[in-house]
């Protein structure tokens, strides 16, 4: 399918992110306006090159017009990152509903830590605290729940299964308590990943989970970019060698 080819799922406003590559991007604070290409859209971020990405600074108010072959999308941001020729924008919540993608919410790989303090068998309502938490390594993590490994699968052999009700603290930068639920399993060669979405999350941490996952997002997105444009850059040295 074409950029730009409107494509709908099921919804009347459930539009193909697919539109919004490569479109036009008119961004304006104050009174300066400049124009550059959408190059990338998914999940909560943004990235669009333009010439003026200078003018604008970290934590800029913004309005956004993006004029794709499927309509004219008209919404309010803000610049939360910034690199030579391309400015990273937030993607608002009420502009996501517009658009589908593959998740709802992306989940982006990480490096960090946490332990189970206790479980609830969901069929006989049981809930158990562990004397000896159990050490999880988290490998990902997105606003609607994590994928994490357990090394040492004798501790929990028989115990964690679909369903079951974990309660967790994360170390994300910051100590989140919160309550899990398993959604699969599976054996990996550094031990067992569970894949678990958040069945509760406090309210007092929810926005500090929405900046973990947003800065990570961006993080990760520049790292691709960079490794992208060197393999790029050394694939035509060797062809011009040739």
């Amino acid at each position: 399918m074409k950029h730009g080819a409107l494509k709908r799922y099921g919804s009347k406003e459930g539009y193909d992110a697919e539109v919004l590559i490569n479109c036009r991007a008119v961004i304006a604070k104050d009174d300066f306006v400049s124009t550059g290409i959408l190059t990338y859209a998914q999940g909560d971020i943004m990235e669009i090159e333009l010439p003026e990405y200078e003018v604008f600074q970290l934590g800029d108010k913004i309005k956004m017009t993006l004029y794709t072959k499927s309509g004219l999308f008209v919404f309010h941001s803000t610049v939360v990152a910034r690199e030579p020729g391309s400015l990273i924008v937030i993607n608002p919540p009420e502009n996501r509903k517009k658009f589908s993608e593959k998740r709802e919410f992306p989940r982006i790989d990480v490096k960090n830590v946490g332990y189970i303090a206790g479980f609830q068998n969901t069929t006989q309502k049981e809930q158990h605290h562990l004397e000896n938490p159990i050490n999880i390594s988290i490998k990902n993590i997105s606003m609607s729940g994590i994928g994490f490994v357990i090394n040492d699968n004798s501790m929990i052999d028989g115990i964690l299964y679909k369903k079951c009700i974990l309660q967790v603290e994360l170390d994300l930068g910051f100590d989140m308590r919160c309550r899990l639920e398993i959604i699969r399993k599976e054996k990996k060669e550094d031990g067992y990943y569970y894949g678990a979405s958040f069945e509760s999350v406090p309210a007092e941490q929810s926005n500090a989970l929405r900046v973990f996952v947003l800065r990570n997002q961006i993080q990760t997105y520049f790292e691709q970019k960079r490794d992208e444009e060197f393999k790029k850059a050394m694939e035509k040295k060797s062809a011009a060698n040739q």
